[in-house]
């Protein structure tokens, strides 16, 4: 009879401390309040009455949302979206389960401190077009401490960040302002260098209009001065034939602007005038 008892006895400890962990979880088992051991998932026995498990770990990858407001380095206040997704370590369970009272919580106040000791650096414009920069540097900050504790990072999601309905509209005219200063001086390079461009060729122009007038001037000379020689040599007073070809110059430049129209002042002047070439009245 007394083995019956005692095998039943031994029965009912046996199953008394068979404990199931399901798969995706582990067991932190306690001798006397002390850590002992780690269950893991399957069929595992503890000592009843002497053991006893005091809590459960998830291994599944777990999401932690937060909401970090920030101090940008041109003093605006924005507040980024910013989701961790982490997982306790099967071999450092023990450490997740005992070092952090509130892991959630905690993770997030060391976001929050990284964050701000990255963004005291960077204005409104880099949050927004730089925010690899931002989860790259939360993870290598944020890797080694999470180990300690028996957590790993397995991936950090930096969201767009928000601000202000006033903030927002300001930094908009700020970009406008921006965009509308460089069409300024797009336009005002592109004037400059049709201005230039118009320059040389006037320049280029009244050079052209100066060896061309300096070239007739040459060959007009050149004619005078053939008609002076042959003049001296039939006998004719050299002044007798430069009053007349002044004379005739003179008449044909008045003829030329009376043809286009042009206002032309007539100055008669008698002293110029050659008495050989005088016309005689009463003849």
């Amino acid at each position: 009879m007394d083995i019956f008892v005692a095998a039943a006895i031994v029965v009912v400890i046996l199953f008394a401390g068979l404990r199931i962990i399901r798969q995706q979880e582990v067991a932190i088992v306690e001798t006397f309040g002390k850590y002992s051991r780690t269950l893991t998932p399957g069929l595992n026995w503890i000592i009843p009455g002497i053991q006893q498990i005091s809590g459960k770990l998830d291994l599944r990858i777990q999401q932690i949302p937060a909401q970090v407001e920030i101090k940008t380095a041109d003093n605006m206040f924005v507040n980024l979206p910013v989701t961790l997704m982490v997982q306790v370590q099967p071999e450092r369970a023990a450490d997740a389960y005992y070092k952090l009272a509130n892991p959630q919580e905690q993770i997030k106040v060391w976001v929050l401190n990284t964050l701000r000791s990255i963004t005291a650096n960077m204005d409104l414009s880099d949050l927004f077009k730089d925010r690899d920069h931002l989860v790259s540097t939360i993870q290598n900050e944020l890797v080694a401490r999470m180990s300690d504790y028996g957590f790993r990072i397995e991936g950090v999601l930096v969201d767009q960040p928000t601000v202000s309905a006033e903030v927002q509209a300001a930094f908009n005219r700020v970009v406008a302002s921006k965009r509308e200063k460089e069409a300024a001086e797009q336009e005002a390079e592109a004037k400059r260098i049709l201005i230039v461009g118009e320059s040389k060729a006037e320049a280029e122009s009244q050079l052209l209009r100066a060896q061309g007038l300096a070239q007739a001037r040459k060959i007009l000379a050149q004619g005078l001065s053939e008609a002076v020689r042959a003049a001296a040599a039939n006998g004719v007073d050299e002044r007798d034939v430069l009053t007349l070809l002044m004379e005739t110059n003179r008449l044909d430049t008045i003829k030329s602007a009376a043809e286009h129209g042009k206002l032309v002042v007539m100055d008669l002047r008698s002293g110029h005038t050659n008495p050989a070439l005088q016309i005689n009245p009463s003849a």
